[in-house]
């Protein structure tokens, strides 16, 4: 949209100081390897972190925050950077640099790409709402789960404990009633497991996976 040679986004990391992770478009995968570890938002990329503002500079290399390219970083000079906000956090940057056919980049590249950016924000919000969604979804399915397991499983197994209990005190043989105690503290053992095994899977798995987990314990 603007003519730019090179892109990237840079997000922030937790601590919104410096770039977790930089994304660059226009570099050559060598190109890469040769520049080495991504920037963490030194120079003048750190001035948007700093001061999350629009900056257009015409010579990149010229501001007096300049860092400097690494070896085998590739030429730049023009450079637009824009702030993502979502909602009112800052999320990270959009970087540009080397308006093609142009010496620096123009107000209205600036107008443009703070569209986009703003653009962007909305759509991260969207994917962060929607990943909420899914994992409230997933917790009501656990603990469905959960309710199901005690109803019908769990209850069966306490059932059939008191049972062989209640048979264990009337066998005279001793070995076998040694034999239904032991299998008595089994059943409570497994009943401990199913209870916390829903809790122990956490948000790991949708339905089927939880279920077959549920099955695998059950047969061993």
């Amino acid at each position: 949209m603007t003519g730019a040679r090179y892109g990237a986004l840079g997000v922030l990391n937790d601590e919104r100081t410096a770039l977790g992770e930089f994304i660059t478009v226009g570099l050559e995968a060598d190109e890469e390897a040769r520049i080495g570890p991504s920037p963490t938002g030194r120079g003048v990329l750190g001035l948007l972190v700093a001061d999350p503002r629009p900056l257009r500079l015409a010579a990149l290399g010229a501001h007096e925050e300049s860092y400097g390219f690494p070896s085998g970083h590739p030429p730049m000079t023009s450079f637009l950077g824009v702030p993502i906000r979502v909602r009112d956090e800052v999320y990270g940057n959009l970087y540009l640099t080397d308006k093609m056919g142009w010496s620096e980049f123009t107000r209205d590249d600036e107008a443009l790409v703070s569209a986009l950016a703003i653009a962007a924000g909305i759509a991260i919000e969207n994917a962060r709402l929607h990943q909420r969604a899914r994992e409230v979804a997933v917790y009501d399915e656990r603990e469905r789960l959960a309710r199901d397991l005690h109803d019908t499983v769990i209850q069966r197994f306490f059932g059939m404990g008191l049972r062989l209990q209640g048979l264990a005190g009337v066998v005279r043989e001793p070995d076998v009633a040694r034999r239904m105690a032991s299998m008595v503290s089994e059943i409570d053992e497994s009943i401990t497991d199913l209870r916390s095994i829903i809790y122990a899977l956490g948000l790991a798995g949708g339905e089927r996976d939880i279920r077959a987990k549920i099955i695998s314990l059950l047969r061993d």
